[in-house]
């Protein structure tokens, strides 16, 4: 009977763990919502509790504010993101990017949560306001060596110079996306970005998104 009752106690932390996570992760797509729709200032915790199907008290008892709630979501898109990353080797970084850009084209509300918390945290104080910045900043130096590295092997088809290369692909994937999330039908946001790099690398017709 003891052994019974261990046995059913081992197994309860790890049903009350799993459900705490669903939870959470209820929470945190909720949010994805909310702030997409809304921005940061514009959403509520009330309404973020409502689209989760929890009260606001609930919400409270896994995320103490706001603040912590959007740099959780963000903080979990860029762990998605470097795990796609990680996968790849330096030169095939450019692959990996369309890789990612097509995989989030399945989930419109996390490129609208971008478009709109990327824009609102360019004000100091905002609470994404260092995330974003040092996101930008990061990408921007390791697209930056990449593209000094193609040089290097004669792969670059024009003079730019690296660092303004790095800053037009983040322009071009990031300005595509906002015209998609208006009219997806009339932009096609992978094409779109391999048609830049067929412009900027040689052999960059065989740079799949798949």
């Amino acid at each position: 009977m003891r052994a019974k009752t261990a046995s059913s106690g081992a197994r309860g932390p790890r049903g009350s763990y799993a459900k705490t996570a669903e939870v959470r992760q209820k929470i945190l797509d909720a949010c994805v919502e909310a702030f997409g729709a809304g921005g940061f200032h514009g959403a509520t915790m009330k309404e973020i509790a409502e689209r989760a199907g929890i009260s606001q008290t609930g919400l409270l008892h896994h995320f103490d504010s706001k603040a912590e709630l959007l740099v959780e979501v963000l903080a979990a898109h860029e762990r998605e993101t470097a795990a796609i990353v990680r996968e790849a080797d330096d030169l095939d970084i450019l692959r990996t990017q369309l890789r990612v850009v097509h995989a989030n084209e399945a989930r419109p509300g996390l490129i609208q949560l971008h478009s709109v918390i990327s824009s609102e945290a360019t004000t100091d104080g905002h609470p994404a306001h260092e995330l974003y910045r040092a996101r930008y900043d990061s990408l921007r130096l390791h697209l930056t060596r990449i593209f000094a590295e193609l040089r290097g092997r004669g792969r670059l088809k024009v003079d730019t110079r690296p660092e303004i290369l790095a800053n037009l692909l983040i322009a071009v994937i990031d300005g595509l996306q906002i015209q998609w999330l208006y009219n997806p039908g009339a932009v096609d946001v992978s094409t779109g970005i391999e048609t830049f790099l067929a412009g900027v690398v040689d052999e960059a017709s065989d740079l799949p998104c798949d």
